[in-house]
C-alpha cells in the first residue's frame, strides 16, 4: 500500500467515527519521504574534433602548381598545405599525371669532392656518409642507389692513377684524415718499412 492510499484510508476512518483508531494510525506511520532508486549521471560524451581539413579555394591552386610540374614538397612550402594526402587527391582529382624526374647523381670524384673538408697541415675530415668508422660513397646506379664504396679508395684512385692494393690508411698520422696526399696503399707502406732500416744504418754509420 501506498502512502497516499494509506492516507486516505486514515482519513475515511477518522471521518467514519474513529479518531482515536485514526490517530494512533497516524502516530505510528512512517511519514518521511521515501528515497527513490538513484540512477548514475551519466556522463558527457567526449567532444570529437573534427580533423582540420584543406581550405577549399587551395585546391584549384594546387592542381595549377601540379601541372606546372611542381613537387609536393614545393607546394606544401608555396601554398602551406598540411598534408601530401590532400595535393594527392587533387592529382587523381583532376587526372595530372604524375611528372617522372631524373634522380640526380654524382660521381664518385664529384662526391669526395662535395665532402673532403680541408683543415689544419693539408688534412681533411670527412663529412658524408659512414658505414661504421669507415667514410662511404654511393655510386650513381638504378634510382641512384649504385654500389657502395670507401672514399678512402676513391681519393687514393683521385691522387694516384691507379687501384689501391689492400687496405688505404692516411699515412700523416691522423686517423680520421681523408686528403689525397695523405692516403698510402699496402704497397706504399711496405716500401716505406724496407726504406726506414737503410735509413736508420746511415745514420748510426
Amino acid at each position: 500500500m501506498t502512502v497516499a492510499a494509506l492516507r486516505r484510508l486514515l482519513d475515511e476512518i477518522d471521518t467514519q467515527g474513529g479518531p482515536d483508531a485514526a490517530r494512533q494510525w497516524r502516530l505510528s506511520m512512517d511519514t518521511r519521504p521515501q528515497d527513490q532508486p538513484t540512477r548514475p549521471t551519466p556522463l558527457p560524451a567526449p567532444a570529437v574534433t573534427p580533423a582540420p581539413s584543406e581550405p577549399a579555394d587551395q585546391r584549384p591552386a594546387i592542381a595549377e602548381l601540379l601541372r606546372a610540374g611542381a613537387t609536393y614538397k614545393e607546394i606544401r612550402e608555396q601554398l602551406d598545405v598540411g598534408s601530401f594526402t590532400t595535393i594527392s587527391e587533387v592529382r587523381h582529382a583532376e587526372g595530372i599525371p604524375v611528372i617522372p624526374r631524373p634522380v640526380p647523381s654524382r660521381s664518385p670524384e664529384q662526391t669526395y669532392t662535395r665532402y673532403a673538408e680541408p683543415y689544419g697541415d693539408g688534412h681533411a675530415r670527412w663529412t658524408g656518409a659512414w658505414a661504421g668508422r669507415m667514410p662511404q660513397i654511393q655510386h650513381p646506379g638504378p634510382r641512384g642507389k649504385g654500389r657502395k664504396e670507401s672514399a678512402l679508395r676513391v681519393a687514393f684512385r683521385m691522387e694516384h692513377g691507379r687501384e689501391p692494393t689492400g687496405y688505404v690508411r692516411p699515412g700523416c698520422g691522423v686517423s680520421d684524415c681523408v686528403a689525397r696526399g695523405h692516403l698510402t696503399d699496402r704497397d706504399m707502406r711496405h716500401a716505406l718499412a724496407r726504406t726506414r732500416p737503410r735509413a736508420a744504418s746511415r745514420s748510426a754509420a
